[in-house]
Formats: structure tokens, sequence, C-alpha cells
């Protein structure tokens, strides 16, 4: 028997391969083209619409007819987004997704006005969209603090399970939508990104857990992994702001021991680099966002971005190593190290 298997031979050609490729995906845009019905009598609380993609999905939700409860953090946010969608069933709240406080004020909001006296009496909560979020990468784990990581998690991963726990009976209820954003950084832990990889880990782990607890209820869950977008998180000023404010806290001995070369060749490395990559055609995360809101049959995982797909999707399958050493050929190597590491280089180099 065990001879028999051995002489059986496979043979398969690139073509199949490509063929059943293209089969697969014209299936599944197929699949996924029905929508769900009766939008304008679903509504849709969204986080973080004060800008950039949580500001245009809300106004994208609320001209397809969906009525929307868009949560701002700032003033100015509310007052914008108010003026540009007058006429829209969209309801802008003050939320704070790091306060329980805020979040709990903002679901007071939403059963007031979808109970029965309420502006929307005969509308039901269909989806939660947690989007709120913040861009903390201020560069390597010596410069950062644990505020910096408590920072990061609060926003953009207990922030997260805030809204979706304050807002999961009445989606159960609906047997609705769960859609949370995380990013390329959970997939793939990049160098200088500790605090922000470690907050989009846990928002993984957090949608991967209740994806599988609530599909009994009929809820589906969604995670959006954008790979680099030019919005305001990826603002160039923004971030050598961000690494100034960390570089100047350090005590003179540890910004002795990095360097001035090596500070300002890190900043612009990163720029450079998120820049190449990063898209500015944000409707792509927001058509992803929508597409989980209203499909009948949406991901469990969106892609969002060729840098997404074709970089860090195959990137995160490879050996640890591998990846490692690709990641140091992309920052350039050896060619800028911190001034520390540079003498011992130089002082084996004398030894050898």
């Amino acid at each position: 028997m065990l001879g028999t298997l051995l002489s059986l031979q496979v043979t398969i050609s690139v073509p199949l391969v490509v063929g059943i490729i293209v089969a697969y995906y014209v299936a599944r845009y197929i699949w996924e083209l029905p929508t769900v019905e009766n939008l304008e009598k679903k509504a849709v609380f969204i986080s973080g619409c004060d800008s950039g993609f949580g500001r245009a999905l809300a106004i994208k939700c609320a001209k397809a007819g969906l009525t929307v409860f868009a949560g701002c953090l700032t003033v100015d946010g509310e007052k914008s987004l108010s003026a540009e969608t007058q006429g829209l069933k969209l309801v802008v709240l003050p939320l704070d997704v790091t306060k329980d406080a805020s979040v709990a004020a903002a679901r007071r909001s939403v059963d007031q006005a979808l109970g029965p006296h309420g502006r929307f009496s005969d509308t039901k909560l269909w989806a939660v969209v947690a989007n709120a979020g913040v861009f903390t990468c201020y560069g390597p784990d010596d410069w950062c603090t644990m505020d910096d990581y408590k920072f990061s998690v609060e926003i953009n991963t207990f922030g997260v399970v805030r809204c979706v726990q304050a807002f999961m009976d009445l989606v159960k209820q609906s047997e609705g939508r769960i859609v949370a954003v995380s990013s390329v950084a959970g997939r793939v832990s990049v160098p200088a990104s500790g605090p922000y990889s470690v907050a989009k880990y846990g928002v993984e782990a957090y949608i991967d857990c209740i994806r599988q607890e609530v599909a009994g209820y009929g809820v589906k869950c969604s995670l959006l992994e954008p790979g680099a977008f030019k919005t305001a998180l990826l603002d160039k000023d923004a971030m050598r702001k961000r690494v100034d404010s960390k570089w100047n806290a350090m005590s003179a001995e540890k910004r002795e021991a990095w360097g001035t070369e090596f500070k300002e060749w890190f900043i612009d490395n990163w720029n450079n680099t998120l820049h190449s990559f990063g898209s500015s055609n944000i409707n792509i995360v927001v058509n992803n966002y929508f597409h989980a809101v209203t499909a009948k049959s949406p991901r469990c995982r969106y892609l969002c971005g060729l840098d997404a797909v074709l970089f860090f999707l195959p990137f995160s399958l490879l050996d640890a190593r591998i990846q490692d050493r690709l990641f140091a050929l992309l920052a350039g190597g050896e060619k800028v190290v911190p001034a520390d590491l540079k003498k011992k280089l130089a002082a084996k180099a004398k030894t050898a």
C-alpha cells in the first residue's frame, strides 16, 4: 500500500492553480454582493467620527438611508459633521471612548432616540462600528514609557471593548453586526511600533473571541486591517512632534546613548517609508466598513490597501527570523545605528 501511494504522481499546472484562485475570488465576489434589506429601519453607532474614516463612513451610511449615531471627541468635530449632514438621519453624540461614563451617556442617548417615544422609534440598532483610534508610534521601546502603552491600549483596545459591550444586547436583538478597526500592525509588529502594535493585537484577539461567542445569536463580527493611509494620523509633522515629545522627555544620558543622528534618521526613514507605502484613497477603508455593515455575508477580516494585501499578509506568514532580516534591510541595514551601538561595533572591529 505504501509503495502504491508513493508511486502516485500529481501534476499541478500553473494555469490550473491560477484558475482555481480566480474562480475562488469570482465566487466570493458574487457571494458577497447581496445586501441586507430595509436599511431605513436600521441604525448604526460609529465612534471616532471627527475626521478620517469614521466621518466618511457616517456620511456614507446616512446617505444610504441608515440612521447614524456618530460619536465625536471634539466640539469642532460635532459642529462640522452636524453642518455637513443636515437633512440626513444622523445624530452627533459627544463621545470619549476612554471614559466609561461617556460611553454610557452615548448609550442612553441611543436608547432615548430608538425608544417608543423617540425620534427613530421604528428603528433598531443594527451595527456598532468601533472606529475611534490613535496612531501611537513614537520610536523604539526604549524611548517609550508605561504611560505611552496605557494611553494606546486605553483608546485603541479598551475603547473598542467599551463600545461593543455597551451596545451588545441591542445588536443581539437585531442579529446585527460588530465591526472594529485593527491594523496590519495587528498582524505584524514592526520595529518602533510597540504601543500601537500591542493595542492592535489586542483588538484582533478580542474580536476573534467574541465572534465565536455571539455567532449563535446571529451576530456577525468583522475586523478591518488597514495598511498605511494618508490621513491626519500619518501626517509627517505630527510624527515629528510625537518623536520630539519622547526625545525631549528622555534623560541626557539616554539621548547621548541613542544620538541625534539616529533620531533624525528614524523620523525621516519612518515618514518616507509610510508615505511611499501609503494610499490617499480612504474610500478603500470606508467601502470595506460599509460592506461589513450592509452585506448579508460580510467577511471576518478585511485587508485594506495594496500594501496590506501584497506585503503584510504574505509577510505575516514568514518565519520570524526572515521577517526580522527583511525589516532590517528595509530600514537600511546597519547604515545608521544608535550611538552606543556604533561604539560597541567599532570596539569589536578593533579587537577582531
